[in-house]
């Protein structure tokens, strides 16, 4: 029987090992490579022409990285799109995903409204808020002026005290929707019971979120925030480049658009190697500790839900 059953197992890690080999061999060849490439490209100077023409300056490009203001000012800006991207997203779906937890007029026409902007690529996302910005022709100053705020011809995207915020927006149109019916989702995956005693109790509605509907959505956010981190670094500089190209006067540089700069503009790929091996670390740190404070605190909680009398 032993034997039968180590045949099996053998056969089975066979099996396993023949189903991992494609996607192993794709991921060493797209993933490990090009980051061990750029690893070895940090301690060079090289400007891309020709292979070979690589001059090995040890850590001078990590050296000129820590003197580089823009590099700074990049990071400060990532993390300030980071933290309005997440925060805003996650406060807004659980906003309007409870508030459609309730049986509402038109309630599945206004979560397809949500949902439809995350079906759009995000090239016509941007093009959509470009027009949307437009200081003289776009909608959002029209929109304003016809609610009584005349604020003139504003150029959202091309002010130092906005251009951020407004790049950091259209993202948030784009996503929120999807984390709304995540929510929601696992808002109607709550027990009645739980529900029907709060009422009991008397609770109001924003005790029943807080001490009912919050603890129950915990996994849920925790899920969400995996998806936001990777969202808002995957895509953030498709919204930079095309909405601001990193300006004005540097306002709303990333790391992404600097480093695309560096590299394909200046044709600096050694320094611009640096800063990507240096972006990546930073970044990894921070998704890293957050995944681990959510962790700690989902696997903290107590089972059950407590109801606030």
């Amino acid at each position: 029987m032993q034997v039968l059953k180590k045949i099996v197992n053998r056969n089975t890690y066979k099996a396993v090992g023949v189903f991992l080999l494609p996607a192993l061999v794709i991921y060493l060849i797209f993933v490990i490579y090009p980051l061990l490439k750029v690893f070895r490209l940090s301690f060079y100077r090289w400007r891309g022409i020709s292979a070979g023409s690589e001059v090995f300056i040890g850590f001078g490009n990590f050296i000129d990285l820590f003197h580089d203001p823009v590099f700074w000012r990049a990071l400060g800006n990532n993390l300030i799109l980071f933290i309005f991207v997440i925060v805003v997203s996650i406060i807004g779906a659980l906003f309007f995903a409870t508030s459609l937890s309730y049986k509402i007029k038109m309630g599945g026409t206004y979560r397809a409204i949500w949902l439809f902007p995350n079906m759009l690529g995000d090239i016509v996302v941007v093009t959509i808020w470009l027009f949307l910005y437009h200081p003289t022709l776009g909608l959002l100053n029209y929109f304003l002026s016809i609610i009584g705020i005349d604020v003139g011809a504003i150029p959202w995207l091309g002010q130092s005290s906005t251009a951020l915020i407004a790049a950091g927006i259209p993202m948030i149109w784009k996503y929120m929707g999807l984390y709304i019916i995540l929510f929601l989702a696992a808002i109607q995956e709550i027990p009645q019971s739980y529900l029907d005693a709060s009422k009991i109790d008397g609770t109001s509605k924003w005790q029943e979120f807080y001490y009912i509907i919050l603890p129950s959505l915990k996994p849920t956010i925790t899920v969400a925030l995996v998806f936001l981190i990777y969202n808002s670094f995957s895509v953030i500089f498709t919204y930079i480049r095309f909405l601001t190209r990193g300006g004005p006067y540097r306002t709303s540089e990333t790391l992404p658009t600097y480093i695309f700069e560096v590299g394909f503009e200046n044709n600096k790929f050694g320094y611009a190697s640096s800063m990507s091996l240096v972006s990546f670390l930073v970044i990894s740190i921070i998704a890293v500790l957050i995944m681990r404070l959510l962790m700690s605190q989902l696997m903290g909680n107590e089972k059950g839900v407590r109801v606030k009398k």
